[in-house]
């Protein structure tokens, strides 16, 4: 049996990696035919800016990347706008590698926060970013991009949530998950995968918004279901992450994002 590749971050300097840098990401995210999905261009000005553009490799061979680049307060904040790997090298632990190499690279330049975006209904990103790695949830802004033409995306909301990693003490790790039993769930899916709804109990002091365990497979088999959960989720969760009054405690492997209360209780 032959072993496991293995698997190098680098940064690109090479016009012809990042030409096929650009390739990769469009294999991923299947724009073809159509406009690539970042294209070589801009990869290289930022590159010559001095942004992260970085390529994973399998071996000599390109198989993914990510591209981050300084935003506002400039010196201190990362936006890692785009990350993948080509699907026959996903669920290989590829991903928190690269945003640990990632960190590395922010932080012996001084910068101590990343922040990037997510589609909050897929659930396996969800539970990556925010129970795995740690990453507060600091805003949901629908339909963030607009309409979007990718295989991945088309004929979707492009609703984000956007998270902020905290890159300051020692390396984080897993969160612990919530014990569902006590929280009040409000969003959740029925026994026919159809969202149910209710309102959030005005003493309730924990609570969960679940989401379907699978929305990309719902999406290519029921893609009016797949469009009344993206709309049941937005009117929870986008509120939720804008409260003073809520506050994100993780999401559960199960499916459900979970936020504690941050209002005072009686007697207080």
């Amino acid at each position: 049996m032959s072993s496991s590749p293995t698997i190098t971050f680098r940064e690109l300097v090479d016009v012809h990696e990042i030409d096929e840098l650009s390739a990769v990401f469009d294999k991923i995210w299947a724009t073809s035919p159509g406009p690539a999905h970042f294209g070589t261009a801009m990869l290289i000005a930022l590159h010559h800016g001095g942004h992260y553009v970085v390529g994973v490799f399998a071996e000599d061979m390109l198989i993914g990347g990510c591209v981050g680049f300084f935003v506002e307060p400039f010196g201190e904040v990362l936006h890692s706008h785009i990350a993948g790997v080509l699907p026959e090298f996903a669920g290989q632990g590829i991903g928190r590698t690269l945003k640990f190499h990632q960190r590395d690279w922010c932080l012996k330049r001084g910068v101590h926060t990343i922040r990037w975006t997510f589609d909050p209904l897929v659930a396996r990103n969800a539970y990556f970013n925010i129970q795995r790695l740690g990453a507060e949830p600091t805003e949901y802004t629908p339909n963030f991009y607009g309409s979007m033409t990718d295989g991945i995306n088309s004929g979707d909301a492009t609703d984000r949530m956007l998270v902020s990693w905290n890159l300051n003490g020692s390396a984080p790790g897993p969160r612990s998950s919530a014990n569902l039993t006590d929280i009040v769930k409000v969003l959740h899916p029925t026994a026919t995968g159809e969202p149910r709804m209710i309102q959030i109990p005005p003493d309730a002091a924990d609570i969960a918004v679940g989401i379907p365990r699978d929305i990309e497979q719902l999406r290519r088999i029921d893609r009016a279901s797949a469009f009344v959960w993206r709309h049941a989720l937005r009117e929870y969760l986008a509120p939720l992450v804008a409260s003073t009054q809520w506050h994100s405690t993780g999401f559960d492997p199960s499916g459900f994002y979970t936020f504690t209360t941050t209002r005072a209780t009686p007697g207080e």
